[in-house]
Order: C-alpha cells, then structure tokens, then sequence
C-alpha cells in the first residue's frame, strides 16, 4: 500500500542582514484524551552568508489543551540545532505544563562547542524571557526577550491576486472559519482540501506526470 503525505516547503530571506531560511515539513496528529498533538517531521535551515555557514533545526510538537473547555496551546519535545562548519550544537527540550501545577511554556537548552564541551544553558519561557548561563562565568543574563522584540507585520498581496494554490488564498476558508470559532467547518474545510491534494497526487503519480513548479527550484541570493 503506497501512503501520500502532504509535505509543505517554505523559504524566507533577510537581504539586509544576509540570512536566508528554508525547510519542508510534514505532520502526524494524533488525539490524546482531552489533547491533541500535532508531531512536525523535518528540518529547516539557516544561512549566515556572510559567513558561509548553515544551522539546521528541527521542530518541536504542537499540543492543543483542553479541546472541549477552554483551549489552550503549548509547544513539546525535544529539537537540535547542528552546524556542520564549526561543529555548534544545541540541544533544545520545549517541555510540557505538568498536569498538577507547574508552569506552561518552559523551555530549557544546552550548548555545545567544536570541543563537545557544554558552555552555556538556557532557561525560561520560549514565549518570554530565556536566560543563558555561561560555563565561564557562571553568570545568568537574558538572552533574548520576545516581549521586547517588535513584530514587522508581513507584506503580501491580496488573496484576489494570488494564485488558487497560494497558502492564504487556498486556506482562506479554513482561516475564516477559525477566526470565527466554527470549528466544525474549520474542519470540514480543512479535510476537503487534504483529499483534493491527495487526489491529484494520486493522480499524477499514476500517470508519470511531474509536478510543474512556477519557480526555479534553486534559489539565487542577490
């Protein structure tokens, strides 16, 4: 029996700073009681190109709280980021509110140098404050505050102009229904797609056609 995931792709660049980023994933969901989790298989990759060097992480799952009261939503799992140039590693564990007290969204990590020697820890809230700790200097000091960083609104062109398998433009409904708390047709929306793209996967497979892309699949940094 031949399984069709859908597997979604995306690309990102920074020209001011020399950053790129790309990566494909696919999800697993599974339902867990009251929960529901959503597993993200794959990778993506920075590029500092100043410095020719590429980071590759993985991601962390996704976990809906108490589907039927009042919903909530946290990241679990453990993630790595690898940089095959220096030999950096950092090994990333997004950790899960505990059933009885604790707190939601902690995140604890630890850093590796081309010795693979620990030198730093990181600690706190991936949605807040994370401080490090150094191995020198046993200091703590924050290492990045979210709260404090701005959020640019992304630039993109109205769902009328673009194309029908665009990202906004082709789960429009789903977004809709979501905002509007319909979850069943959130749902129903959201399954109708699924089929039809593992339709005409199916389709093309079984008559040796190749998927036609409307960009060079090589990207080319100016």
């Amino acid at each position: 029996k031949k399984f069709i995931f859908l597997v979604a792709s995306f690309y990102a660049e920074c020209p001011a700073k020399h950053i790129q980023i790309d990566g494909c994933l696919w999800t697993r969901s599974k339902f867990l009681g009251l929960s529901v989790g959503v597993h993200m298989i794959g990778d993506a990759i920075i590029t500092l190109l100043d410095h020719d060097e590429q980071y590759v992480i993985t991601f962390p799952s996704a976990f809906g709280r108490s589907i039927l009261g009042v919903p909530w939503f946290e990241m679990g799992g453990k993630i790595t980021i690898t940089c095959e140039k220096t030999g950096y590693i950092a090994n990333i564990d997004f950790l899960q509110k505990p059933f009885l007290n604790g707190k939601k969204h902690q995140i604890t990590g630890i850093l590796y140098g081309p010795d693979k020697k620990e030198f730093c820890r990181i600690d706190g809230e991936w949605n807040g404050i994370m401080n490090a700790k150094y191995s020198d200097t046993k200091i703590s000091e924050v290492f990045f505050d979210t709260k404090a960083t701005p959020v640019i609104k992304k630039i993109v062109r109205p769902i009328i102009d673009q194309d029908t398998n665009e990202s906004r433009r082709m789960w429009k409904d789903v977004t809709y229904y979501l905002k509007s708390k319909q979850l069943d047709k959130a749902t129903g929306a959201k399954s109708f797609l699924e089929h039809r793209q593992r339709t005409e996967a199916k389709e093309r497979h079984e008559n040796s056609l190749k998927w036609e892309t409307k960009v060079n699949d090589k990207f080319i940094y100016y």
